[in-house]
């Protein structure tokens, strides 16, 4: 079975919109909150007697009104968490269909961003290399380019000093320059070039420093899911669905209904008023579990990327706070930036909790001079220990557990994709949303339509026309998911291949000296050493093999052997 391993807490944090956010119990309410708690569920009781058929999650959602349209090119995109990028070599990315590549300057430690096309022959600057005098390389031939301004500097090929200058001095030498930033840990792109960029960039806020209860501590999380970007987003707003998806299920996707908390019907969910423009929105909603029927929380939607959640509890204190942002960076996938700060110990709750068997314990038992063993490894012979570790705290367990929540929300998400790619009708049409609980669902689109113009607006050139579709294995990829994506990965990734390859030549010449001593230890009745080479050459390719399924976390939630 391929969701095998272990939910823990702190891996609960990092799925806690996928969970519900909320398992917690809710505390005991005070007389005054007894009273507005009374008021709401009058107010939610007229409400929805007076529901009809016809009405559906339009009630609580209402088509926005006509207005501004919002412009996809003339606003603040994430890229990146800075932690993610490679500093030394140039990272290939990607926004609304264009090619970019992202280095850090080294003469002012300031990142840069260019179109990833080198102006003379077209070949992606990202093959390139950066020079110590802060320029970007083209791998093919060698032109040279300033990335503050796009500005070529130098030709190589040149016949003289003259003829160069005057080839630099062409705007068609020039590579195309996006204004970039790094805020709250992340780097930011413009994508519009050029002076209309600059000036409209300049006096522009990153989402994430207009939530109004501040920035969250802590890293960023970042998987580029392989769906595009409206189930993505709607994914966000439909918070319900995690007890039915998720809940009900086991660290090793088996139904396990004794670990839900129990649904509960919806019936405060909508948008706030006045709050639906070309911008963005915001709903607020109560619980949807028996566990957090006393929390409320409210949603602020900043167009295009941005989704900020605060929880409070029954008593309007602070219970969990998720930061989530959202990049289209072609058809048919789209970046998510994930952050959560759990105010409350029952915030960090989750679903998907493997109970710890007797066998668990012996064997850890077994394995713990192994790890020990790995610990020291690390620690002394790979490259930089630190950004291993880091690494292997994203691909290995218990961190990959994560990956288990992500793979049930893409598998639902993509099965919506590909279905409304072969009903082609409007989401009014093919979808039915009769209940409270799809008001988010049916304020996101209505943002969509009146304000966006019903879908993502791409870069010139690119057409949205490939077919949804993709195989199971494409959808449960951790590879192009995270692992590239993620510089520490890619680093613990060829660790663990340079250690497979020692654990295998290990295990050759062990075997070779175990034949060898097994010969010549006859002639002197010494077998003992023989013995002891031929299990080490054994307790090698049992390492080796080890090594194998820790690379394969970094590569696929598909299983290594046997039948999914």
């Amino acid at each position: 079975r391929w969701r095998r391993r272990a939910m823990t807490a702190a891996t609960a944090m990092s799925s806690a919109i996928a969970t519900g956010a909320a398992r917690g119990t809710p505390r005991k309410m005070d007389k005054r909150t007894t009273r507005s708690a009374t008021v709401r569920r009058h107010r939610s009781a007229v409400r929805l007697e007076a529901t009809s058929e016809a009405a559906t999650a339009e009630t609580y959602a209402p088509a926005a009104a006509a207005g501004e349209s919002f412009d996809w090119f003339s606003a603040w995109y994430p890229l990146r968490p800075v932690s993610f990028l490679d500093a030394n070599e140039p990272n290939e990315l990607r926004v609304l269909g264009k090619k970019l590549v992202a280095y850090l300057d080294p003469t002012c430690k300031e990142w840069r961003v260019l179109e990833d096309s080198c102006p003379h022959r077209r070949a992606p600057l990202s093959l390139g290399y950066v020079q110590k005098d802060g320029t970007l390389a083209c791998r093919y031939h060698g032109w040279a380019f300033d990335g503050e301004d796009g500005s070529c500097v130098s030709i190589p090929m040149s016949v003289d000093e003259a003829a160069e200058k005057t080839a630099c001095a062409s705007p068609r030498s020039c590579a195309t320059s996006y204004p970039s930033r790094v805020e709250d840990g992340i780097l930011w792109v413009w994508p519009t070039a050029g002076a209309d960029g600059l000036l409209a960039s300049a006096g522009a806020p990153c989402a994430t420093s207009l939530a109004r209860e501040g920035t969250l501590p802590g890293e960023w999380g970042m998987v580029e899911l392989p769906v595009g970007y409206a189930p993505a987003l709607e994914n966000q707003f439909d918070p319900s669905h995690a007890e039915w998806l998720h809940a009900r299920y086991d660290a090793e996707g088996q139904l396990d209904e004794r670990a839900n908390a129990g649904f509960v019907a919806m019936t405060e969910f909508s948008v706030r008023e006045g709050t639906m423009q070309k911008d963005g929105f915001v709903v607020e909603h109560g619980g949807y579990n028996k566990s957090n029927v006393g929390v409320s929380a409210s949603r602020v939607f900043t167009a295009p990327c941005s989704s900020r959640s605060e929880y409070l509890d029954a008593k309007g204190k602070k219970y969990l706070s998720a930061a989530i942002l959202y990049a289209p960076t072609e058809p048919g996938r789209t970046l998510m930036f994930t952050k959560f700060q759990a105010h409350q110990a029952s915030a960090v709750q989750g679903a998907g909790a493997r109970k710890v068997s007797p066998a668990d314990r012996i064997n850890s038992l077994v394995t713990a001079p192994a790890t020990s063993l790995f610990d020291f490894y690390v620690d002394n012979f790979t490259s930089d220990p630190k950004l291993v570790r880091v690494g292997l705290s994203h691909g290995t367990p218990p961190g990959s557990s994560a990956y288990n929540l992500g793979d049930q929300d893409i598998l639902a998400m993509h099965g919506v994709e590909v279905e409304m790619e072969l009903q082609n009708k409007p989401w009014k049409q093919s979808y039915y949303l009769p209940t409270p609980a799809d008001a988010g669902v049916s304020a996101f689109r209505n943002w969509m339509d009146k304000h966006a113009g019903g879908k993502v607006a791409w870069a010139p050139g690119v057409v949205d026309d490939a077919s949804k579709v993709k195989s199971e294995a494409e959808q449960l990829d951790r590879y192009h998911r995270h692992t590239k994506h993620c510089v520490a990965c890619k680093t613990a990734l060829s660790e663990l291949g340079v250690l497979e390859e020692r654990c295998v030549a290990a295990s050759k010449y062990l075997l070779a000296g175990g034949l060898f001593l097994a010969v010549t230890g006859a002639a002197f009745d010494q077998e003992a050493p023989a013995i002891i080479a031929t299990c080490l050459a054994g307790a090698s390719l049992v390492g080796a093999e080890k090594v194998r399924d820790m690379q394969h976390e970094f590569l696929s939630s598909v299983p290594r052997r046997g039948v999914p």
